[in-house]
């Protein structure tokens, strides 16, 4: 049987307490890496941590309508944390009992912590990404103008995150031009604007461009930006990731642009919600290795 196969609606359901656990909720799920992530960094830490070898990681794959009875079951089944992706960051809100300043104001949640009462939303979304921008890029988002494509979870976390590390101005565009408005709103911040995610769109020079659309998944997606948008001058962040380059990386590098794919910030993301569960930042090298990050050149 695969250790990293996922657990549906109905098999979240039945679970009892087992030990400590933990895992990942998503609609897809399927691609999620985390689970050898995290497998690999509990592993690297048992020999000097008993307590955290006992853990376990699973892959959960919970559709929407699923996410409260889902959050119940394995609260009852006695999860110690979880990880939320695609398409839980926002839903989550109106269903944990607290939520850290952080995640409050990017309107997101990444990150579930075990309380008595059911579980208290956080978000590591917007630091990994920051840590992995300075890691692939050379430098934070600080007086540089940032282009967020797609208005969801991770957008908004990227998008609160940046401003705070003193972004020079920040655009958020999406094919709901509404929904990047009301991103755009909600973080009350003059630098912040919205527009339409269309060809027409052209990020300004030495822009960093961050994909936090679904684009890019598959190998066969279009890319969410027409290729006579990118410049030489321009850093293409893009979050997802998948067995072959996005259509947008390989589009980025003809025209001269340096980028990186989602996994450093999937690292970063993922060690800081594995500290928040167990007090200890785990070793990179493991994970990266786990994930198939490539070595910065």
């Amino acid at each position: 049987m695969n250790p990293h196969a996922a657990l549906d609606a109905a098999a979240i359901a039945a679970l009892r307490p087992d030990g400590p656990r933990l895992g990942v909720l998503g609609d897809p799920v399927a691609h999620s890496l985390s689970p050898q992530m995290h497998s690999a960094a509990i592993a690297a830490l048992a020999s000097s941590s008993p307590e955290i070898g006992r853990l376990r990681y699973l892959r959960l794959h919970v559709k929407a309508d699923e996410l409260g009875a889902a959050l119940r079951s394995l609260h009852a089944a006695g999860f110690i944390g979880l990880n939320l992706t695609v398409p839980h960051k926002v839903a989550a809100l109106g269903l944990v009992t607290s939520l850290s300043p952080e995640a409050r104001r990017a309107g997101s949640v990444n990150t579930l912590v075990r309380v008595e009462a059911g579980w208290e939303g956080r978000t590591t979304d917007g630091p990994g990404f920051l840590e992995a921008l300075k890691e692939s890029s050379g430098a934070g988002a600080a007086g540089r103008p940032v282009v967020i494509l797609g208005a969801g979870g991770a957008a908004r976390a990227v998008a609160a995150a940046c401003l705070d590390a003193g972004c020079a101005s920040l655009l958020i565009a999406n094919r709901d031009e509404a929904k990047a408005a009301a991103v755009a709103a909600g973080l009350d911040d003059g630098r912040a604007r919205a527009t339409a995610l269309s060809a027409a769109l052209r990020p300004p020079p030495g822009a960093v461009i961050v994909n936090c659309t679904v684009l890019g998944l598959k190998a066969e997606d279009a890319s969410p930006l027409a290729r006579e948008a990118l410049r030489s001058d321009h850093f293409i962040f893009d979050t997802t990731y998948g067995p072959s380059e996005s259509r947008l990386l390989r589009e980025a590098r003809a025209a001269g642009a340096a980028g990186c794919d989602g996994r450093p910030m999937l690292r970063w993301q993922g060690a800081l919600a594995f500290r928040i569960w167990t007090g200890i930042l785990p070793p990179s090298g493991p994970m990266r290795d786990a994930i198939g990050e490539k070595p910065l050149p």
